[in-house]
């Protein structure tokens, strides 16, 4: 592995198990390519193969299956700011490995060292979680809690009656994530926020009254206590909430949408649902998320709420 240079821009991919974050990694490809958004590819990726065959597979109408447990794929995009009036240029470091792997480094409380060093070139991260994902686990209550552990003498990992490991609530294992990050981040000597996009992967799947929301509320309804994280800590992060949807619709439980999508025009599917102008709205430019943990979007309007026009 090659460590990156101070002249690298490295922004992580980061969520557990089907959280979203090998179909996301895929659709920035294919926008990358275009040069129809924020952001485009300035030369070839380390492992373009891999790019390569993932957006075969979603152009054609199924979805990229999940990366498996003994897969980590380092891809180095050069990439350059469309815009005339940015002269942006260099390279994106997207490390993305499995959600098991990162559920490892909660419970072992340490990463490899092909996680350490994309830290020092570290600007920010991605932080997936999916809507409606039988992968998220909801915060015990009083009667749960009681099934689980008995007493408070109980260790939190230790199974429960029935045999079964007890699953951390999700919102503490991103807390858990965002605090060791900006730890390793401090230790090799940065001091700036780290910003954070977190986003709602999977957006179709969200109820239809909450779609017209900001996903910084349905951030709020779903985790309530990371969403007090993201409010308490903006003098360490700069967070920004985002919902995505890579291709509008579901291949395998909207009937008809398959055909309808290849149809259409693959290469242009989705969107992407954000708050930055201060009122919730959706857009077809799926590098946004990424242009702005890169610093080179500044609007920020976390914690307003509107309607999508």
């Amino acid at each position: 592995m090659t460590k990156p240079t101070a002249n690298n821009h490295s922004v992580l991919l980061v969520g557990g198990p089907d959280a979203g974050k090998t179909n996301f990694l895929i659709r920035l490809w294919i926008a990358l390519q275009s040069g129809e958004g924020r952001l485009q590819s300035d030369g070839l990726p380390e492992d373009m193969e891999y790019l390569n065959a993932g957006a075969q597979t979603l152009l054609g109408g199924e979805f990229a299956p999940r990366t498996s447990r003994e897969v980590h794929t380092r891809n180095v995009i050069p990439v350059r700011a469309t815009s005339n009036r940015s002269d942006f240029r260099g390279q994106l470091v997207v490390p993305d490995s499995s959600g098991e792997e990162w559920m490892l480094i909660h419970r072992n409380r340490e990463w490899s060292e092909r996680w350490e060093e994309a830290i020092p070139s570290l600007l920010g991260c991605l932080l997936f979680v999916r809507a409606g994902s039988l992968e998220i686990h909801a915060p015990l209550d009083w009667v749960s809690c009681f099934d689980y552990f008995g007493t408070a003498d109980n260790l939190p990992d230790a199974p429960d009656s029935d045999g079964e490991e007890f699953a951390m609530p999700t919102q503490v294992v991103l807390i858990d994530w965002l605090q060791c990050l900006r730890a390793a981040v401090s230790a090799h000597g940065g001091g700036s926020l780290l910003r954070v996009g977190v986003i709602v992967s999977a957006w179709d799947r969200v109820p239809t009254e909450q779609q017209g929301e900001a996903p910084q509320s349905y951030v709020a309804k779903n985790f309530p206590m990371f969403h007090d994280f993201i409010l308490s800590n903006r003098e360490r992060f700069a967070f920004e909430c985002f919902g995505v949807s890579i291709v509008g619709g579901d291949f395998e439980f909207a009937p008809g949408f398959r055909e309808n999508y290849l149809r259409g025009v693959p290469a242009q599917a989705g969107y992407v649902v954000h708050a930055l102008g201060g009122v919730p709205t959706r857009t077809g430019d799926h590098t946004l998320p990424l242009a702005w943990a890169m610093g080179l979007v500044t609007e920020s309007a976390v914690g307003r709420d509107g309607a999508v026009p």
